[in-house]
């Protein structure tokens, strides 16, 4: 057997786990966040257990990962789940997931599996869908860790909901403030001892320092500065963004890659100004080496550019504002996004 491959016995273990989370139907009394943490007791990577149901259209368990797991939940709650950015947020998650769904969304992987463990579900939502998520790449099976990682927390989550069940105010009675807003998030820490492991708690802020997105500082200081002496100022508006193409690199069989596309668009005729598809998943420098390559060529710099997402107006930021270009953040970049789609619909 691949080594990255769980076993019968572990995927066994993480379907009887799913199995009595969904019997248990926590999202009658828990919401998105109500999420805790859990450290696991093998990597020692943290993760934010959030369980869905409350809204009544997804139901399961969501474990985030990574080190801006926290800062992504606290993002998400502050902004009451709005966000302006979806498809970058999809494409961008770092997770495990069970989520209970029909028949007709499992493929035949997932059906065999089913089989091959002798169980038996009918009836819509009712089927454990298990999918593993990781930034720029497609979602896939779970490996063996994430197979382990995720019965762990399931586990444990239906021991936290029956806490939650019992005192829903778990999460508020480390505050740290008069005023009661669960400014603390229940860490599950795991203790080995003699007779296996014992889980203690911990608390986590739920405001943890840092931003989900950094300004870029492009590090070739000296082209800037040649470049900004050699333009002039014409009277144009440049559009700008990056975001993910509808496309998928890989070969078949194998977890497929979304490539970047990197766009850059004159508001002011329409005309696209340069589009390059990079595979790296931070293409901040290749964003920002398409402008001076524009500016390089043309000899010209804009009137002012407009940023068509939070994410591009920080890579771009720093650079602008050392050329002499203001630049300013705006989502309805109409000659971007006609560009856009009409770029995105031809793959």
């Amino acid at each position: 057997m691949d080594k990255t491959e769980a076993s019968i016995q572990e995927w066994r273990r993480l379907f009887e786990a799913a199995i009595k989370f969904k019997q248990q139907g926590c999202w009658d009394w828990m919401t998105n966040e109500d999420y805790f943490a859990i450290t696991d007791p093998e990597t020692g990577e943290i993760g934010y257990c959030v369980p869905l149901g409350a809204g009544g259209i997804d139901y399961g368990l969501n474990v985030y990962r990574g080190p801006q797991a926290g800062a992504f939940l606290r993002d998400i709650v502050q902004s009451y789940g709005v966000d302006e950015d979806t498809k970058e947020s999809m494409f961008t998650t770092d997770a495990i997931s069970v989520n209970f769904e029909d028949r007709d969304r499992l493929d035949k992987n997932d059906l065999g599996l089913i089989r091959e463990l002798g169980y038996k579900f009918r009836g819509s939502g009712e089927w454990p869908l298990f999918r593993s998520y990781k930034p720029g790449l497609q979602p896939w099976y779970l490996d063996k860790q994430e197979v382990r990682f995720l019965t762990v927390a399931l586990e444990q989550a239906f021991v936290v909901a029956e806490r939650f069940r019992e005192n829903h105010e778990l999460n508020f009675e480390r505050d740290k403030t008069e005023y009661g807003f669960g400014e603390k998030r229940l860490h599950l820490v795991p203790q080995a001892t003699k007779n296996g492991i014992v889980w203690q708690d911990h608390w986590l802020p739920w405001h943890p320092k840092g931003e989900l997105i950094e300004p870029y500082l492009y590090p070739d200081e000296i082209r800037l500065r040649q470049l900004k002496k050699t333009v002039r100022t014409s009277k144009e508006i440049w559009e700008a963004d990056f975001m993910f193409a509808n496309a998928i690199i890989g070969q078949r069989g194998e977890r497929g890659q979304y490539p970047r596309l990197c766009l850059w668009v004159n508001g002011t005729s329409g005309i696209i100004l340069g589009v390059e598809i990079v595979e790296e998943l931070d293409c901040r420098q290749q964003f920002v080496d398409q402008l001076l390559h524009l500016l390089e060529s043309t000899k010209l710099k804009p009137s002012r550019i407009h940023a068509a997402s939070d994410k591009a107006f920080l890579a771009l930021k720093d650079t602008a504002e050392k050329l002499g270009i203001p630049i300013v953040y705006n989502p309805m970049s109409l000659a971007l996004l006609h560009a856009q789609e009409a770029i995105q619909s031809s793959f």
